[in-house]
């Protein structure tokens, strides 16, 4: 099965499940907020749907509220499959299935979960990680957790095919994946927590697995990603409270000062990433042609103009919304799709 990892096994035969009423929940979590999608299914058609958003302490704990309302709807409907979106740091894609490809990018095989993609390329999570949905989850317990990869993988599927190399990427409230194919190769792929400015930079295919006993150490990323010129311009001018002066001052400047907060870091993220793949030689880069972005936040037009002007090739935007997304994948998952 296409998915990061599964404790239960679907054995349920589909002419079965048709005539049952069946609920899939999808949860995301934040670093202080949890959203909650639910879908009710009886006889191929849907019969209820609905979305929750609660407060809870911290990534590191469920509010009891959550708990008890997850676990409702477990007594409510039998066959009820919640699966989890996974967007912590310690995961990523290697343009491999095989051990020794890990070796290469410097990942500890034994320390992460792997679930290889056609044969071709395979993603992964860390073992901390999935200990880490386990403990959250503990009283209630997890059918599935999804890894944004997988997810944008699915989409990208479902695209026409572009001649060229391009650029695929997933927007969400807190994190950005990109994944660089040429036709159906591999050749890149990053996830990057864009929550909190100290938040890592995982360059995936570089991306050392530690100990399972230790801690990831946190970049400052002022101090390691070297900046081009025109985000230094950004990062200098975002703490002036500006006005646009005339019109004669380029465009493309009006919109640096406009960018803020999480819409800086994005810019600031992408840029370093794109970089990664073009100057590091453990990639097979080549220019990017097309991008294609999977919106779930509304992009800020300024981002899609900048980027535009920065790479100087067509992009295309398709909104969507990634909990019906989440939802789709627990239903390609157990047949219904």
């Amino acid at each position: 099965m296409h998915i990061l990892y599964a404790e239960s096994q679907m054995g349920l035969l589909n002419v079965i499940k048709k005539h049952l009423t069946m609920q899939y929940v999808g949860v995301i979590v934040h670093e202080t907020s949890c959203v909650v999608k639910i879908k009710k299914v009886k006889n191929a058609q849907t019969i209820h749907e609905e979305e929750k958003q609660f407060t809870i302490p911290s990534k590191e704990k469920l509010s009891k509220e959550v708990i008890v309302f997850l676990q409702s709807l477990q007594e409510e409907v039998e066959q009820t499959y919640i699966a989890l979106f996974l967007n912590s740091h310690g995961q990523g894609v290697v343009p491999s299935c095989a051990k020794f490809a890990y070796e290469k990018f410097h990942i500890e095989y034994d320390h992460v979960k792997v679930i290889c993609i056609d044969r071709k390329y395979s993603i992964y999570a860390s073992n901390i990680d999935i200990r880490w949905a386990e403990k959250i989850f503990s009283e209630t317990g997890l059918d599935f957790i999804f890894s944004p990869f997988l997810m944008l993988d699915n989409l990208r599927k479902h695209e026409s095919r572009r001649e060229g190399i391009v650029l695929h990427m997933l927007t969400s409230h807190n994190s950005i994946t990109i994944m660089i194919f040429d036709k159906e190769t591999l050749l890149y792929g990053t996830f990057i927590n864009i929550a909190k400015e100290e938040d890592l930079l995982n360059t995936d295919f570089t991306e050392e697995i530690i100990d399972e006993d230790d801690t990831f150490d946190e970049i400052d990323l002022d101090m390691e990603l070297e900046e081009s010129d025109e985000i230094a311009e950004i990062l200098e001018n975002a703490t002036i409270d500006t006005e646009v002066k005339s019109s004669a001052q380029d465009e493309n400047d009006t919109i640096k000062l406009k960018l803020f907060g999480q819409d800086l870091r994005l810019v600031k993220y992408f840029d370093a990433s794109l970089r990664e793949f073009y100057e590091n030689d453990l990639y097979k880069s080549d220019f990017v042609t097309y991008v294609k972005i999977y919106d779930t936040t509304s992009l800020n037009e300024d981002i899609v103009h900048y980027l535009k002007e920065q790479l100087l090739v067509d992009i295309s935007i398709r909104k969507i919304n990634i909990e019906d997304e989440l939802i789709a994948l627990i239903e390609q998952e157990t047949g219904r799709a």
